[in-house]
């Protein structure tokens, strides 16, 4: 599985998010923000963070971190497991909260640092929590507003020194109301930096001598098949749409199942791009290639249909580029077009555990 990059350098910038594990909530109420929120001074002291604003929604939290000691990892890792162990022990629960690793963005500060506090802050916003961010509880918007409260462990001045002062983020984050900027994800380089060719150049110095064919962002620079060649073959194959298999309903389906798992080996693309595309988390992806690899064992047919994609897809491969396909604009999100469904069938109830009883169309 490909894991998330970590770079830590003394005075780094980060823009940090980290989700709850499957469909809980990792905010409840205003007793759990507080107890997240009292949890950054203690920080500030012990490690020298410095926390630029954050926005905590019900599932996920936003989190711009400072780290003049080079030490996020320590950071978070005081951070979020003592949230948890305090949640578990007010909730009555077990176990992780939060969903495998955080991610960290590495930031350079012009320009981004303004950009992404009024990101944060507007989050509650786009996700309909609030009419304003100036009256989302969960954030640190209020410490920016014109008639600021302070709120202990956030540092406003460098935001504010580039906003302008204080009157003028005000006006940025109600324009923002108004007309939302665009999410900054897709400039985002190698999934980790946000910055320029210095910053860059830093982060690969930082990787000289370690194996990156595991490093989301890095991974993908393998040699692999465009995702519609995958897509087209298990259509062909199954008698299904690709559109279908990749957005459609038919989420039990073997043959999505199968698209899945050839994406992965076949793609290059990392888990987290492929459960994108096919509009499921990453952690589905990795669960639904290792059963296909169980049922391969378990059933002769499906190895026998497994073996003759993977053959092809691996002559494929062996082409040269120009015989090969481009990457439809339309992948990640393709439009549903007018075609006809095939025939629903009564079947069985449903298993725990697919078998051979799911259908390849």
């Amino acid at each position: 599985m490909a894991r998330p990059l970590r770079i830590e350098f003394p005075g780094a910038l980060y823009l940090v998010t980290a989700r709850a594990l499957g469909r809980q909530r990792l905010f409840r109420g205003s007793d759990e923000v507080d107890d997240f929120v009292s949890r950054l001074p203690p920080l500030v002291d012990a490690f020298g963070a410095v926390f630029h604003g954050f926005s905590l929604l019900p599932n996920h939290y936003h989190l711009l971190v400072e780290t003049p000691r080079g030490n996020l990892s320590r950071v978070l890792h005081r951070l979020n497991s003592g949230y948890t162990a305090t949640v578990n022990a007010r909730r009555g629960r077990i176990g992780p909260l939060l969903q495998s690793r955080y991610r960290s963005i590495l930031l350079e500060e012009d320009p981004w640092l303004l950009r992404l506090s009024a990101y944060v802050h507007l989050n509650p916003v786009r996700k309909r929590l609030c009419a304003d961010p100036w009256s989302y509880p969960g954030s640190s918007a209020a410490a920016f507003a014109p008639k600021g409260r302070e709120i202990p462990g956030v540092e406003t001045a460098r935001v504010l020194g580039l906003a302008g002062g204080r009157e003028a983020y005000a006006a940025l984050l109600d324009k923002g109301v108004k007309s939302p900027p665009p999410a900054p994800w897709k400039e985002v380089w190698r999934q980790c930096v946000l910055g320029g060719e210095a910053l860059r150049q830093r982060v690969v110095r930082g990787l000289q001598g370690v194996d990156t064919r595991e490093i989301a962002g890095f991974s993908a620079e393998r040699e692999g098949l465009p995702l519609d060649d995958v897509l087209e073959l298990v259509a062909e194959s199954t008698g299904l749409a690709a559109a279908d298999i990749l957005r459609g309903k038919f989420q039990r389906v073997l043959a999505r199942k199968l698209a899945i798992y050839l994406a992965r080996r076949f793609t290059g693309l990392t888990l987290r791009q492929i459960g994108e595309a096919f509009g499921v988390d990453y952690t589905t992806v990795h669960m639904v290639a290792r059963r296909v690899e169980e049922l391969k064992v378990e059933d002769e047919s499906v190895a026998a249909l497994v073996g003759g994609l993977e053959a092809e897809l691996a002559a494929r491969r062996r082409e040269p580029p120009a015989k090969q396909g481009q990457v439809s604009e339309k992948a990640s999100e393709p439009a549903a077009p007018e075609l006809e469904k095939p025939a629903k069938k009564k079947t069985a109830k449903k298993e725990k555990k697919d078998s051979g009883q799911l259908k390849l169309f």
